[in-house]
């Protein structure tokens, strides 16, 4: 079997040349580092990639944790996130915390034994549930970066879309259209300050306009988001709008809608969250708010990368903010006249 000696005696240079040669260093000039990687690639010489990693403690993987995939929020951003970890010249180790995250913590266990370079890890709706774990890799000098605000985030990393300010640009949007008898089917509050359902029912409040408790609906599951709706079709007055937390809900509302016989949105608007693919082939298309999910991604990989290379070693812990924006379709529309 080929080894670096004799690619060094055919180059006619030291061994060590030939290894700094061949792992790219800058050290060695360029003419010179050409020359040893053709005279390698034309013996058929390939680099032990696994004893490369083991004597510089690294394993070229990367690490990440989602919740689920039966959500298709979940399998677009997990495609986007593999991507940029490719492109970064990392392979991916997906590891599934779970609806509830009850596997959270033991991905990190799983990650951490299997030695990866950092960590990737998507928040849910219980937010960070293996803290104390986390907590300690953090501290271990483990590069770790989350997706989504939990308490504590602000000592780590994190990524997060700016949905508090998307369920505002959401009310205003609703108001515009004359709507005031407004109800929610959603999420418990638990995005603290970049909640979406918290910062809605705060903007209308700003804007004179309440939500009555029997039009807002928590919900964790679609047959639960069909009672909602039936429930809400039968109240007197009727609501002219529905903001539902995201658009597999929304979708889940506008099919129970259309079985009462109610139009979306001459009888009933409603709006979603996400903007997932489907929610612009849907008929009526429905109207939602967009966070970028590839900023999303390329923000998070690139934050953790940088920890890995040591860039930002020893910089304080950030937030990174990506932005929403309201997508306007046609299951808004201005407020109907709803029966008393």
């Amino acid at each position: 079997m080929l080894k670096l000696e004799d690619i060094a005696k055919l180059a006619g240079v030291s061994h060590s040349t030939v290894s700094r040669a061949l792992a790219g260093s800058t050290l060695v000039n360029q003419a010179t580092r050409e020359r040893i990687v053709a005279i390698a690639h034309d013996q058929g010489y390939q680099v032990n990639q696994v004893a490369r990693n083991l004597k510089l403690q690294q394993t070229n993987t990367i690490g990440l944790i989602a919740p689920e995939l039966s959500n298709p929020y979940y399998p677009k951003l997990v495609q986007s996130i593999a991507n940029r970890v490719g492109e970064s010249g990392y392979s991916l180790q997906l590891h599934l915390s779970g609806k509830d995250q009850e596997n959270e913590l033991d991905s990190l266990i799983n990650l951490r034994n299997n030695r990866v370079d950092g960590i990737l890890l998507v928040t849910g709706e219980h937010g960070l549930v293996a803290s104390e774990y986390a907590t300690g890799l953090h501290k271990s000098g483990m590069p770790i970066v989350f997706m989504g605000w939990f308490p504590g985030a602000e000592d780590f990393d994190f990524v997060t879309g700016d949905d508090a300010d998307g369920a505002c640009q959401i009310a205003r949007h609703l108001l515009e259209l004359g709507h005031k008898n407004i109800a929610i089917i959603g999420k418990p509050v638990h995005r603290g300050p970049f909640d979406r359902t918290s910062s809605f029912v705060s903007e209308l409040a700003s804007r004179g306009v309440s939500i009555d408790a029997e039009h807002h609906y928590e919900v964790a599951s679609d047959e639960a988001a069909i009672l909602a709706v039936r429930r809400l079709i039968h109240t007197a007055p009727r609501p002219t709008a529905i903001f539902a937390y995201q658009d597999s809900i929304a979708m889940v509302v506008c099919k129970e809608l259309h079985a009462a016989g109610l139009r979306v949105p001459d009888d009933i608007s409603v709006i979603g969250f996400d903007d997932l693919d489907i929610a612009s082939f849907v008929s009526p298309a429905l109207t939602t708010v967009g966070c970028h999910i590839d900023a999303m991604a390329e923000a998070f990989v690139n934050r953790l990368t940088d920890r890995i290379s040591g860039g930002l070693a020893a910089a304080q812990p950030t937030d990174i903010i990506v932005p929403t924006v309201l997508i306007p379709r046609q299951s808004s529309g201005h407020a109907s006249v709803t029966p008393s």
